[in-house]
């Protein structure tokens, strides 16, 4: 059994590869991942695959005991080439591995296709892919509830209370105008990068991925699609890192 780990900045999230399918997904809190964790639920693994965004520590403490219980351990980084994926970064190790991992795992399941992709988590990152590979580069926008807590923070007389459920309505009360606008500014960049990445061929398929991608998916499908996509080729897929994780193993 191989597990392929992605540690996040508060939370780490992981999967089984048994015989090329991936299992369901399993979350915990960083403050959970443990070596008495690791004990508990690792030990039956023949390689550990990892990518952390988070403090080193909790790979160091990783990689300290697989290499005690002889359990094969990788990490891997942002590189400027694997197997038909070439980065856009003229610094390829300092493309963010989630993104990294995100263009490999699109590759993965739509080789040959010009696909934008958006990632919406602590920050909502937008890259281009096309069909022969080549990473055309792209955005990075603070996530929903970093633009939320931005304002508040930096407002002396904005008090608003945070709401899981998004809305593009205008508001009528503080509450619903900060975070409707968190909603609507990055839906707003969403279709800008649409606009940008058509100017540069057609686009065969959007992906949102990412804890805010869901509700994004259904904030874009609710807008007109015509000039935009087919509404069958705009889709949200939850795990798709791992999809990237799989082609190192």
């Amino acid at each position: 059994m191989i597990l392929l780990i992605d540690i996040g900045n508060s939370r780490t999230k992981y999967v089984q590869l048994i015989s090329g399918e991936l299992s369901a997904t399993t979350q915990l809190s960083n403050s959970e991942f443990s070596e008495e964790y690791f004990t508990k639920y690792f030990n039956q693994a023949s390689q550990l695959i990892v990518a952390n965004v988070a403090k080193s520590a909790l790979t160091d403490e990783l990689a300290t005991w697989c290499a005690r219980e002889k359990i094969n351990y990788k990490q891997v980084h942002s590189e400027q080439k694997k197997n038909t994926l070439i980065s856009a970064y003229q610094e390829p190790t300092t493309l963010g591995i989630d993104r990294w991992l995100a263009l490999l795992g699109t590759i993965h399941l739509y080789p040959q296709e010009n696909v934008l992709i958006i990632d919406a988590g602590t920050a909502t990152t937008v890259d281009l892919l096309t069909s022969n590979g080549q990473h055309q580069g792209g955005w990075i926008l603070a996530g929903i509830n970093a633009l939320f807590t931005s304002i508040l923070s930096h407002s002396t007389l904005v008090h608003a209370k945070s709401k899981t459920m998004p809305s593009l309505a205008f508001g009528v009360n503080t509450t619903d105008n900060v975070n409707n606008a968190c909603w609507a500014a990055t839906l707003g960049m969403i279709e800008r990068a649409i606009e940008q990445a058509q100017k540069l061929g057609d686009i065969n398929r959007i992906i949102l991925t990412g804890g805010d991608g869901k509700a994004l998916t259904r904030l874009l499908l609710a807008q007109t699609t015509e000039n935009i996509l087919a509404v069958e080729n705009i889709q949200f897929i939850d795990n798709l890192i791992f999809f990237g994780l799989q082609e190192y193993a």
